[in-house]
């Protein structure tokens, strides 16, 4: 009986970390920084969206980015973590699943990707099939570098976005 009483705990003590809502490290919100930039002022991306901040488009309220707008740092720094910890992580979560292991450079990687892309073009990804089937499948480093074109040509910026992702990806 006692046997039985002790492998329920440990693998209660197993399953329960991996029930809690993934977040992304310091590491993960550097890298997205890092290739998003900072703009107070808005602009148009490269895709011709108006954009502020670390690359966002929305603000918390849902409303667009629009020509003109601008923003403080400590107004960037509060949409941007509200973005990512509000919708891009607990989303990528989601779509990636409760019975698959990441490790957290995996999950940093998936969500700076999905946050340059888009929940709805991650969610119905090849990368994302085959991180359900096997986190490191070292096909996955091909999945990202699908991803670098806009408007049909290959974008020299999202080719090194890419590399870097996947490389964090498989650190």
């Amino acid at each position: 009986m006692k046997i039985t009483v002790y492998c329920v705990v440990v693998l209660a003590a197993l399953v329960a970390p991996s029930l809690a809502a993934r977040t992304v490290s310091q590491a993960g919100y550097d890298l997205i920084k890092g290739f998003e930039g900072l703009s107070l002022v808005a602009y148009q991306d490269i895709g011709g969206v108006w954009t502020i901040g670390y690359g966002n488009t929305r603000y918390q309220d849902g409303s667009p980015v629009r020509q003109g707008d601008t923003i403080t740092q400590a107004g960037a720094d509060d949409l941007f973590e509200y973005w990512v910890d509000e919708s891009f992580a607990p989303e990528v979560d989601r779509l990636v699943g409760n019975g698959v292991v990441l490790r957290q450079q995996q999950f940093d990687a998936l969500v700076s990707f999905t946050y340059n892309i888009g929940v709805g073009a991650f969610s119905s990804s090849t990368l994302l099939a085959k991180v359900r089937v096997w986190p490191d499948d070292p096909t996955i480093r091909d999945e990202f570098m699908r991803w670098v074109y806009v408007n049909g040509q290959v974008s020299q910026g999202l080719v090194n976005r890419r590399e870097a992702e996947a490389d964090f990806y498989f650190s």
